[in-house]
């Protein structure tokens, strides 16, 4: 599908397709809920719908957890608008009712129950193949759609084979744990599970069919709908399963230590092979890309910076702080020998040397226990190393000891300024300066060392220039959906400039987006925000706007830098929500687009006492709060509530009415 042209500034609403209500939604929003958002969002002058992943995710609540990049989630599914329905006869009042007694049982909550929902709607969709769906897949119409959607194919032997082994990952499967092109073939075609296959297949053809159906219902409106790719893949994923050529299943994407992570993230994704995928010109990608613009005017790269380069760790450890950038100009051996280090310097640097004086205070009487588990003692000294059996963080962990005694050794194993990788090179830790080794060289091989990273660390910043531009080119090139990066965090000074050459849209957060170089790190007004940039006033990953407002004492400060009228106080009613989104629509960037929940603000009794309870999702965190959220009015009654509705008018009218600078 194709964005219209950017020749004003554009207003739009992020909301969750599962946070949507309705008169005949089934205990969470469906697909077919979106042309009753998108009449809702004429009628107020809102252009554009943000939903978050609607991937197949399993049993997995997180949208950013993807069983498939191709399989939509079939708890979207609108039961009642099943073609199948009509063929059902005397069965058809039974299943109706089952649907609406989940309907009933789950308007009860406030909040999405997702795994009840996805069980009980699975169970559902079930018994209805099980009568009709003989009929549907013997169809030319649906044979056609298959021999479109070869992905559908190895999706549909996964997802039966994880059900033939309780949901365990493929890693523990006893058999087809490899397969090739052939077997997944081979089992598709004359597999004993032949009705349960096609079960899964049959799901995919409806899904797609109602997922077109709103997208087409939303342009006929004159609304775009923008969907959410994430860059990476769950390991236990049917892509990673049938393509694993694709993927560097050794290591594991993450995060580098930070403010909020003092030893970094590792998301336990698998990074990709972007050679082999190069080998193949990005068939993978190009055919996700294209199956994502049946449905999407435009599309939001999740992470955009992992295309340029990502923080990977190696699956022997579990710490983003053993982790390094790939891909990156590494550090040889004769780089370091280059520069007057020996073997042995080497060594110092990148494998742990305890004291035994260490050692002895830290672990006190488990010292003996734990130096026959791990250490190895260097010849006629009282100093130690980790032994060739400690390979990784997991290993220590496998040792079955103590919490505390776990904690020291998994310390001092981090404690290292240089990281070895698999082909026998090194990156520098991420925070190598701290490595207690390195504290002790002599002045000038610190120097030395220091220039060396400092080298290795500019030729990266030029290859991942070159993937970033190669990547996100031919992305942009392969549909007509408009292309919108989330470049948050520290990103290198290519991002912003590739972005912008090749005309990609970048993120602006406005709580965040100070100018971070200048005494005192001013907030930057979003009338000087790029152009083509998108404006979120709050993400899923954030606060809303009430929640940030009400407990962070930099809302003055923020209020000046944007201009919004009236006092700053920490009450944040619907007059201060209206003065906030007022001065935030001034923004430059062509789309501003705010959270439904931001909206609601205008309106006190679309709020809940306490803010927290509308946030998506707090990242790091696993609970059955994330993820669960949900609107607290049908759809069909937002269009009643007059106060609201002329208020956001009046914000759309005023926006989209301003010339462009």
């Amino acid at each position: 599908m194709k964005f219209p042209e950017l020749d004003h500034y554009m207003t739009g609403v992020a909301v969750p397709v599962s946070a949507l209500r309705s008169e005949k939604s089934a205990g969470i929003g469906e697909f077919a809920d979106l042309p009753l958002l998108s009449r809702w969002c004429r009628s107020v002058g809102l252009e554009v719908i943000q939903i978050l992943p609607v991937n197949d995710t399993g049993g997995d609540s997180s949208p950013y957890s993807a069983v498939s990049a191709f399989a939509l989630h079939p708890v979207y599914t609108r039961i009642g608008d099943l073609p199948e329905l009509d063929q059902l006869g005397p069965d058809r009042a039974r299943l109706e009712q089952m649907i609406e007694t989940l309907r009933v049982e789950c308007e009860a909550h406030k909040t999405v129950r997702y795994r009840h929902v996805t069980e009980e709607k699975t169970r559902i969709l079930r018994e209805i193949f099980r009568l009709t769906g003989d009929k549907t897949t013997r169809s030319r119409e649906f044979s056609v759609w298959v021999e479109k959607n070869p992905w559908v194919i190895a999706y549909s032997v996964f997802k039966n084979l994880k059900d033939v082994h309780g949901q365990k990952p493929w890693t523990e499967w006893d058999r087809h744990r490899d397969p090739d092109p052939a077997e997944i073939a081979q089992l598709w075609s004359s597999g004993a599970d032949r009705d349960d296959l096609l079960f899964y297949a049959w799901v995919q053809y409806r899904l797609e069919a109602q997922l077109t159906a709103a997208a087409r219902a939303l342009e006929k409106d004159g609304v775009y709908l923008k969907g959410d790719l994430p860059i990476l893949m769950n390991q236990d994923s049917a892509d990673v399963w049938a393509d694993r050529r694709f993927f560097r299943t050794d290591y594991s994407a993450g995060a580098p230590p930070d403010m909020f992570s003092e030893l970094g993230q590792n998301w336990g994704f698998p990074v990709y092979d972007w050679d082999t995928l190069a080998a193949t010109d990005y068939v993978w990608w190009k055919n996700r890309l294209r199956q994502a613009s049946k449905f999407y005017h435009a599309y939001r790269i999740d992470h955009v910076l992992g295309f340029f380069r990502i923080w990977a760790v190696q699956t022997k450890n579990v710490s983003g702080t053993m982790g390094a950038f790939y891909p990156s100009e590494t550090i040889t051996h004769d780089d370091l020998s280059a520069i007057g280090f020996d073997d042995g310097r080497i060594v110092w640097l990148s494998e742990p040397h305890m004291s035994g004086d260490f050692l002895r205070s830290r672990l006190g009487a488990s010292f003996p226990a734990c130096r026959d588990a791990c250490f190895v003692q260097l010849p006629d000294e009282d100093l130690y190393r980790f032994s060739s059996d400690i390979e990784g963080e997991r290993d220590i962990i496998g040792l079955g000891l103590e919490p505390n005694e776990t904690e020291v050794l998994l310390d001092a194993f981090r404690d290292r300024a240089l990281i070895r990788l698999d082909d026998d090179t090194f990156a520098p830790a991420w925070k190598y300066a701290d490595c207690t080794r390195f504290g002790q060289l002599e002045e000038d091989e610190r120097y030395r060392l220091e220039g060396l990273i400092a080298y290795k660390t500019a030729e990266s910043e030029k290859k991942w220039e070159k993937m970033g531009r190669r990547l996100l080119g031919f992305m942009k090139k392969s549909t007509d959906m408009l292309t919108c990066a989330e470049d948050l965090g520290v990103i290198p000074p290519s991002v912003p400039t590739t972005l912008e050459s090749l005309g990609i849209l970048g993120l602006r957060v406005p709580r965040w987006a100070r100018r971070y170089n200048t005494p005192g790190e001013p907030f930057i007004p979003v009338t000087e925000y790029a152009f083509l940039t998108v404006c979120a006033p709050s993400v899923h990953d954030t606060s809303t706007l009430r929640g940030w407002w009400q407990t962070d004492p930099t809302r003055e400060e923020f209020s000046l830098a944007q201009g919004v009228v009236g006092k700053a106080t920490a009450t944040y009613g619907p007059t201060t929500a209206q003065a906030v989104l007022a001065a935030l629509m001034k923004a430059r960037s062509v789309l501003v687009i705010t959270q439904i929940q931001d909206y609601f603000a205008l309106d006190g009794k679309l709020t809940s006492d306490d803010p927290a309870t509308e946030r998506i999702n707090v990242p790091g965190t696993y609970n059955e709060t994330n993820w669960v959220y949900r609107i607290p009015v049908r759809l069909e009654y937002l269009g009643t509530r007059d106060n609201l509705n002329n208020q956001i008018s009046d914000l759309t009218r005023t926006r989209a009415s301003r010339e462009l600078e």
